[in-house]
C-alpha cells in the first residue's frame, strides 16, 4: 500500500521529506525502526507502511496529518511544536534527520502510546481526528473494572480518549485549567462507563463523538451552537457535554463552526456558524415534511432517502454521498477547516451538497458518479467509478492539481489527477483523502 500527497506543505504535513508545496502526487515517506541494540534505535526511510495493513482514516489539522491503519496504528507528520503529532519511540543517530529545526516531522512517524493505568504500550487505536492545533485519538485498553456492562464486542477492554497539542478553545476536552500543550493526556471519565466510542470528528476548534448507545457528546468551541443549542451559552465546553439529537446517532462530521450528525435515515445540522453560506438551507430533496421537522433538540433536520450514504463537511459545506450498490460508504474524509457561498443545492452524480461555492467547492454538474468522496477545508477529491481521481474547489496550494484559474480555483469543472508514471500500469487508486489544502491518494 502506497500513499501519495499534493498541496500545502509548509510544515511538512504531506510527509514527503521536505516543506515545499507540490501540485502533483508525490509519494509519502515513512520512518521505520531498524533492529536495535540496547537503548539505541535507528530509523530508515521507507515508502510503504511497515506492516501489511491499509490506511483507514486520513485526518488533517491546520499543519499536521494523521493516518490510522486497519491494524490500529497511527502515523503523523507535520508541525509538532506543541506535541500534536504524539510521542514516538526514542531514536538515536538516525540515518536522516527526522525533523527540521522547527520541530516539523517531514516523514510519517508512528505514534507510540502507553496506557497510564496498566503502563503497557497501546497496540490498538480505533479512531483519530484533528483540530487546527490538536489531535484526538481513541484507544481500546484493558478495562479497569469488570463490574460494568459494556456496549461492544470485547468485554475485557474499554475506550479511552488521548489528546495531544494545544487547546486555546478547550478543543482537547481537559477542562479550563489545561491551556498549555499536552501530549498523551486522557480526557478524564470519558466515555461514560460501559460505553464505546463508535464515531469521532473534529472541526477547527471543536470535536464530537457518537457513543455505542446512540448518544452524542462534544467539547471545544460552542458559541455558534456547534455543540447544540443547550450548550451555546457556555461559549466553550472545556469538557465533554451531551448534545441533544432526536434520533439514534451513528455518524458525525464537523465543519468549521457546525456539526452534522446522522443515523437511521435522519440527520441534523447543529450550529449557525456556516449559515452565511446557507448551511442551514437543507435542499428540498433531503428536507423533512410537516410535523417531522419539529423543534426537538434544535438544529435543522433532514432525511436521507438513499440505501447507503456517508456525510462529510467542509468548513462551510455539507456533502451527502449516496452510493447505491456499494454497501455502506464512509467517505475518506478529513473534515478540515475553510471559508464561500451558494444557496443552491447540487446533485452531482450521487452527491447532494450545499453551502459555500464561490471557489467551486461544491461538485460540478458534470462530475461522474464517485465511488469514494473526500472533503477538505475548501476542496474535495473524488475517486470515480472508473478509477480516475477528480479534484475541485480552492486549489491555490496545488491541492487540486497544477491547473487552476487566476484565483487558484477549480470551479464549475474538475481536474483529473493521475498517479506518477513511475507507479506503472498495475498501480491503481483505492482511496482518497482531503484536508486543509492537502490531498491524498492511496494506491496499490
Amino acid at each position: 500500500m502506497r500513499l501519495f500527497a499534493f498541496g500545502s506543505n509548509g510544515s511538512g504535513q504531506l510527509g514527503i521529506g521536505h516543506e515545499e508545496d507540490v501540485s502533483t502526487p508525490t509519494q509519502c515517506l515513512f520512518e521505520q525502526p531498524e533492529a536495535s541494540q540496547g537503548s539505541q534505535i535507528t530509523t530508515i526511510q521507507n515508502t510503504n507502511l511497515a506492516d501489511e495493513s491499509e490506511i483507514s482514516t486520513i485526518a488533517a489539522g491546520g499543519n499536521h496529518t494523521l493516518l490510522l491503519t486497519t491494524s490500529g496504528s497511527i502515523y503523523a507528520a507535520g508541525c509538532n511544536e506543541d506535541g500534536r503529532c504524539g510521542p514516538h519511540r526514542a531514536t538515536e543517530n538516525p540515518k536522516e534527520p527526522e525533523s527540521d529545526n522547527n520541530g516539523n516531522i517531514l516523514r510519517f512517524r508512528r505514534m507510540i502510546l502507553r496506557d497510564p493505568v496498566s503502563d503497557t504500550e497501546i497496540s490498538k487505536l480505533k479512531h483519530v481526528s484533528a483540530t487546527w492545533e490538536g489531535t484526538i485519538a481513541v484507544a481500546s485498553v484493558p478495562r479497569r473494572s469488570n463490574n460494568d456492562v459494556v456496549h461492544g464486542h470485547d468485554p475485557d477492554t474499554e475506550d479511552r480518549v488521548f489528546v495531544f497539542g494545544s487547546s486555546p478553545k478547550g478543543e482537547l476536552g481537559l477542562g479550563p485549567d489545561n491551556p498549555a500543550p499536552v501530549s498523551g493526556t486522557c480526557i478524564p471519565s470519558f466515555p461514560p462507563t460501559g460505553l464505546r466510542i463508535t464515531a469521532l470528528a473534529s472541526g477547527m476548534a471543536h470535536s464530537a463523538t457518537v457513543l455505542s448507545n446512540g448518544d452524542v457528546y462534544g467539547w471545544g468551541a460552542a458559541r455558534k451552537g456547534q455543540l447544540g443549542e443547550e450548550n451555546r451559552g457556555a461559549r466553550i465546553a472545556y469538557s465533554p457535554v451531551h448534545i441533544c439529537v432526536p434520533f439514534f446517532a451513528q455518524a458525525v462530521a464537523c465543519g468549521r463552526e457546525f456539526t452534522v450528525v446522522s443515523g437511521r435515515g435522519r440527520f441534523v445540522v447543529l450550529g449557525d456558524g456556516g449559515n452565511r453560506w446557507g448551511i442551514l438551507g437543507i435542499p428540498e430533496s433531503l428536507s423533512l415534511q410537516g410535523d417531522e421537522q419539529g423543534e426537538e433538540c434544535g438544529g435543522r433536520r433532514g432525511a436521507i432517502r438513499y440505501r447507503s450514504t456517508g456525510i462529510a463537511a467542509s468548513w462551510h459545506g455539507v456533502y451527502v454521498h449516496a452510493a447505491p450498490g456499494l454497501g455502506r460508504v464512509e467517505p475518506s474524509i478529513s473534515d478540515a477547516q475553510t471559508d464561500a457561498y451558494s444557496d443552491s443545492d447540487h446533485v452531482g452524480g450521487s452527491i447532494v451538497a450545499w453551502g459555500r461555492n464561490d471557489r467551486g467547492q461544491l461538485p460540478p454538474p458534470d462530475l461522474p458518479t464517485p465511488a469514494k468522496l473526500a472533503v477538505g477545508s475548501e476542496h474535495a477529491i473524488a475517486l470515480l467509478g472508473d478509477g480516475r481521481v477528480a479534484a475541485f474547489g480552492w486549489g491555490e496550494h496545488g491541492n487540486c492539481g497544477p491547473d487552476t484559474d487566476s484565483q487558484g480555483n477549480v470551479s464549475g469543472t474538475y481536474n483529473v489527477i493521475s498517479l506518477p508514471e513511475a507507479v506503472g500500469v498495475d498501480g491503481r487508486v483505492v482511496g482518497v483523502g482531503a484536508g486543509c489544502a492537502t490531498s491524498w491518494m492511496i494506491a496499490t
